[in-house]
């Protein structure tokens, strides 16, 4: 259930890597090059403590959504497979999901389940926690999207970042082939958007000022044994 469901976290991160290989057109007024741009974008994200990262990608057919919110080795937020949404926390080394009707439905457990345990929390246990926050974690999610391979792809292929303006947000764009990367224009060049040719699509914002919900409390908290039985 796992693989499948966060298999798109992965997908997420290397279409950020694919588009910042892509060539753009000769720079105009106000542009920079990927070789002095890029460097620049990499070394913020890694040293990065916490971001909001939302939007979805395809893979196999299948729309894989992410909104989630990370801050060091925890994670809050809902990620989302073939119309399911599920509400994961991830916090100091516990990982909840939140039961409801789609999540029983996707783990093939019986609805009548959601009288008991609807709005509780299952925890993982420790194992698995190890699993889901190694595939899941903004350092994962930094390491494959800004490489240093990628990175000098990048710079090789010459895309030049050019000024426009996003969601009413002044950026510097890299455009080739329904293809797009968005770094702040001004103070620090930030990742904010990336897209992909398909429809593929991710948000970033909130670099280093999220805030992370508390876990949830003892009372709303179950072992997964508990569930189908």
């Amino acid at each position: 259930m796992r693989s499948r469901m966060f298999r798109g976290a992965g997908l997420a991160a290397m279409l950020i890597a694919g588009l910042a290989a892509s060539a753009c057109s000769s720079p105009p007024p106000g542009s920079k090059t990927a070789a002095k741009l890029m460097p620049q974008v990499q070394a913020l994200a890694r040293q990065a403590q916490s971001v909001h990262i939302a939007g979805s990608a395809t893979e196999h057919s299948q729309t894989v959504t992410i909104n989630l919110s990370f801050s060091g080795n925890s994670l809050a937020g809902t990620v989302g497979e073939g119309g399911h949404i599920f509400t994961l926390l991830s916090l100091n080394g516990q990982t909840f999901f939140k039961v409801d009707a789609p999540f029983l439905s996707f783990a093939h457990l019986p609805a009548t389940d959601c009288a008991r345990f609807c709005g509780k929390y299952v925890e993982l246990p420790a194992t698995a926690t190890a699993q889901l926050t190694g595939s899941l974690s903004l350092h994962s999610f930094v390491t494959v999207a800004f490489s240093n391979k990628n990175i000098t792809s990048a710079a090789k292929s010459g895309c030049v970042f050019s000024p426009a303006t996003v969601h009413g947000t002044s950026v510097l764009q890299c455009r080739q082939d329904g293809a797009t990367i968005d770094v702040a224009a001004h103070g620090q060049p930030y990742l904010l958007y990336v897209t992909g040719p398909h429809g593929e699509n991710l948000t970033f914002s909130d670099w280093n000022s999220v805030v992370l919900p508390t876990p949830p409390p003892a009372s709303k908290v179950i072992n997964p044994s508990q569930l189908g039985g």
